[in-house]
């Protein structure tokens, strides 16, 4: 399946970039989340790839919901454009997010940042793994002497929604501002690729604190693939919290500061 997902992202990268340069009309779905005629236009490819290549296996994405079967446990999952507004605006760290799932479990993961020509896949039990245009093909392992503490840490958040700043549609109000005083540092980065930089070694933690499954599903293989980090969910109704860490401690530590101050 992991070959499977990797010819999907593969095919659709040059369509993808030329869209990222030439991106400007956008329309609102029900939720107020953003969608582009690419973000449809790059599931409908997707699905024709898995259709063909593994007939009468469920597929569940973003823009088309889910076909094959009544209830999902197994089969494909598929955010086409992870990072609209990224695509849209012109910040190149969007991504194609592309998951296998086996009985609920995420087994294979694939996160494609078409803007950067950059992969990042993994399959449970076969590691995770940086696939770079002109640089050879390397290995993600954890950090080694990453920090026990948060006052030690580097860490990211996708953005102020859900947070003390600016509920939004969040339905718990986290307490980011305890984070920013309490982090060695604190940045914003986008989407799936603050993850992707945990798994790389280059951040300590990071936090997303709306995700739907389409967002999170490829992002697990991945980060748990490069070694001990350490991943948390919490739910609040219908959404969910993502938060991956490089070492229990500071996750541990994370997570009191960010969701008990």
């Amino acid at each position: 399946m992991l070959e499977i997902a990797l010819e999907a992202v593969n095919s659709i990268r040059k369509k993808t970039q030329d869209a990222f340069h030439e991106a400007e009309k956008f329309d609102y779905k029900p939720d107020r989340s953003i969608i582009t005629q690419t973000d449809l236009m790059l599931e409908t490819e997707i699905r024709n790839i898995f259709e063909k290549r593994s007939p009468g296996v469920p597929i569940w994405g973003e823009e088309y919901g889910l076909n094959g079967a009544e209830k999902f446990e197994s089969g494909w999952v598929i955010d086409p454009i992870d990072g609209t507004r990224a695509f849209l605006y012109g910040i190149p760290l969007f991504s194609t997010l592309i998951a296998f799932v086996d009985q609920g479990e995420p087994v294979v993961g694939v996160m494609s940042f078409p803007a950067i020509s950059t992969t990042f896949y993994a399959a449970k039990g076969k590691g995770c793994w940086k696939s770079m245009e002109g640089k050879p093909l390397k290995q993600l392992k954890m950090a080694k002497n990453s920090p026990e503490k948060v006052e030690q840490a580097v860490i990211t958040a996708s953005g102020i929604h859900s947070t003390t700043y600016h509920l939004a549609d969040g339905a718990i109000a986290y307490d980011m501002d305890s984070l920013v005083k309490t982090a060695r540092d604190l940045m914003f980065v986008n989407d799936a690729y603050q993850h992707a930089m945990v798994a790389a070694g280059r951040l300590h933690c990071a936090i997303d604190t709306i995700m739907k499954p389409w967002d999170s599903v490829a992002i697990l293989p991945c980060i748990r693939e490069a070694g001990e980090i350490s991943v948390r969910w919490m739910v609040a109704g219908k959404k969910s919290c993502l938060a991956a860490a490089c070492y229990q401690h500071v996750h541990q530590n994370c997570l009191i500061v960010w969701w008990n101050s």
